[in-house]
């Protein structure tokens, strides 16, 4: 297809490997892509290095004495989509989605589009509203998994289509050693050991109060139960919060505690290294309440890992129930601790799920596949935006 003009907008300035890959990943491919991010901070950073233009816009924010703040970024959001000239607006999550869709509303790209990573906020009807009274503004609706995108087709949205997150599925390499990981915390080699990798993050919203959206209580409810079965074993807690946010790592920290299993659940905080983690792991969980594909499940069977998770959302696009890993019922420590032992009394056949991953999310998750279907994406929309104006402008016959 031909070079556009793409601006992309994340309502996350921390993390968010997806959004540089995608990114970088249409820029290599010819486009011109500017970025927009709610904050500074070593994504931005990334992004420039690799010679992507980027704006910091602080968008984000909801209580009163915020509303100045961010009526103002919208307006410099206004400039930039006007000086920039976008064919395509690209925004991730609700914050971003509900800017773009204003922004738009002054000057209209050819195309405009909203890729969910997350929909933890139809958990919540105060934000949900929003976005489904919003939502018609959009071009096309992509779920970044099946479950996501069904949502979005059952609430109405106009147009919806499937793209994964893609990563450099090539970066991990399944011969590193896990040596170093294992003796930096004194474990032999045949030690069994489980980690969750994942980051350490609170949600204001009632759904997850008791439990968070990424299920780390499940994750150490279940610990004592795999150390009745495995005694041996040691769990790993491989992540952290957001700067400013300790709480909530500290009130995990303290159920471990409580139920007794703090001298063998590590909380190891935020790795860069996590290819030798991963080596370092024999099963790696997620035992999510909401999740799309999740990064962390194709960067463990990417490392032919074992895996074990929850059978919500995106998931079961990433972990093959009995081919590539193993899944449960959400909220239930039981069901988790249960699956663990399994596949560490059976080495053999966490490998032989672990390989037939490691095939898999090298077809479903290579970036240069997912940018492919982003760009297929954008050239049905296009299509579809062309015909509609030819429609609109069509002489009346009479």
């Amino acid at each position: 297809m031909k070079p556009l003009r793409i601006l992309q907008v994340s309502a996350t300035c921390v993390g968010a490997e997806w959004f540089y890959d995608q990114v970088t990943g249409l820029a290599r491919r010819g486009h011109t892509v500017h970025a927009v991010l709610p904050g500074g901070g070593p994504l931005a950073e990334r992004l420039r290095a690799a010679g992507i233009p980027v704006e910091i816009i602080p968008f984000k924010g909801q209580r009163p004495h915020q509303l100045l703040r961010v009526g103002a970024a919208e307006a410099r959001l206004l400039r930039l989509v006007r000086a920039f000239g976008p064919d395509v607006i690209h925004a991730h999550s609700l914050k971003a989605a509900l800017c773009c869709r204003l922004a738009a509303l002054r000057h209209r790209p050819v195309v405009r589009v909203t890729q969910w990573p997350s929909i933890t906020h139809l958990h919540s009807p105060w934000l949900a509203w929003p976005d489904l009274r919003t939502m018609h503004r959009d071009d096309v609706v992509v779920g970044s998994c099946q479950a996501i995108a069904e949502r979005y087709r059952a609430m109405g949205a106009p147009a919806v289509a499937v793209s994964y997150y893609g990563c450099d599925v090539h970066r991990l390499d399944p011969k590193t050693s896990g040596t170093a990981f294992r003796r930096e915390f004194g474990l032999a080699d045949r030690t069994p050991t489980v980690g969750m990798v994942a980051r350490i993050q609170s949600s204001r919203l009632r759904a997850f109060r008791e439990i968070g959206v990424k299920g780390h209580e499940v994750f150490l409810d279940a610990a004592p139960l795999i150390l009745r079965e495995v005694p041996a074993a040691q769990l790993f807690v491989v992540g952290d919060s957001i700067i400013g946010d300790e709480s909530y790592r500290r009130s995990l920290e303290a159920r471990a505690a409580a139920l007794q299993v703090a001298d063998r659940v590590h909380f190891t905080g935020w790795r860069s290294d996590i290819a030798a983690v991963m080596a370092g792991l024999d099963v790696a969980v997620n035992p999510s309440i909401e999740e799309s594909a999740c990064g962390t499940m194709v960067e463990a069977l990417l490392m032919r890992r074992g895996v074990v998770a929850s059978d919500v959302g995106g998931l079961p696009d990433t972990v093959q129930h009995g081919k590539t890993g193993l899944l449960v019922p959400p909220a239930n420590p039981a069901a988790l601790a249960a699956a663990v032992t399994e596949l560490l009394a059976d080495p053999a056949r966490r490998l032989a799920m672990g390989s037939r991953g490691r095939e898999h999310c090298l077809r479903r998750f290579d970036i240069d596949a997912t940018v492919a279907q982003v760009e297929d994406i954008y050239a049905d929309a296009l299509r579809g935006s062309t015909r509609a104006r030819r429609t609109t402008r069509r002489p009346a016959t009479t």
